[in-house]
């Protein structure tokens, strides 16, 4: 006896909608990674426009009050405590800001805050500087200096959305 092989026909149908849904959620899921990427790790240059907007400060999640830093792109920052609760601002404070290139022996710029809307006596004792040791969209790394040897180092972040 003779043994005959037989070729079986191809009869399944590529699945044409599956690829362009498989296409679709693999450029989405390449979206938001880059998002997340670009808000949150892409380190950026510390100049003006990158440190403009409004910055906040939150020790807990449970925390009734929040500390607000507004930097404006003309030179002037503004500092408030935002009550989570009833939305009413607290220590408003407003201040002149240049941004000084690093020191010598330092890699961060720095900040230096002026008191604005005060007497000159009163001037050089609201003056602080803040360092900024990394930036990006959403998120900066900050020391505040008050004076030689009392620092505080914090971050501060934008909301995304």
């Amino acid at each position: 006896m003779k043994t005959v092989k037989v070729k079986q026909k191809k009869t399944e149908k590529k699945d044409i909608a599956g690829i362009i849904i498989g296409i679709l959620f693999f450029t989405m899921l390449i979206a938001v990674v880059y998002y997340v990427a670009d808000m949150l790790i892409i380190s950026r240059e510390v100049t003006m426009e990158n440190i403009s907007g409004d910055w906040h400060i939150t020790r807990n999640v449970t925390d009734k009050e929040v500390e607000h830093w507004v930097f404006l792109e003309d030179g002037t920052a503004r500092t408030y405590t935002l009550n989570k609760e009833d939305g009413t601002r607290s220590n408003e404070k407003t201040y002149d800001f240049t941004l000084l290139p690093p020191e010598e022996g330092k890699t961060h710029p720095m900040i230096h805050l002026v008191p604005s809307n005060v007497r000159k006596s009163e001037k050089e004792d609201g003056t602080m500087n803040v360092r900024v040791s990394h930036v990006t969209k959403a998120e900066m790394t900050v020391e505040f200096v008050y004076d030689r040897f009392t620092t505080e180092t914090t971050r501060m972040t934008k909301d995304l959305f």
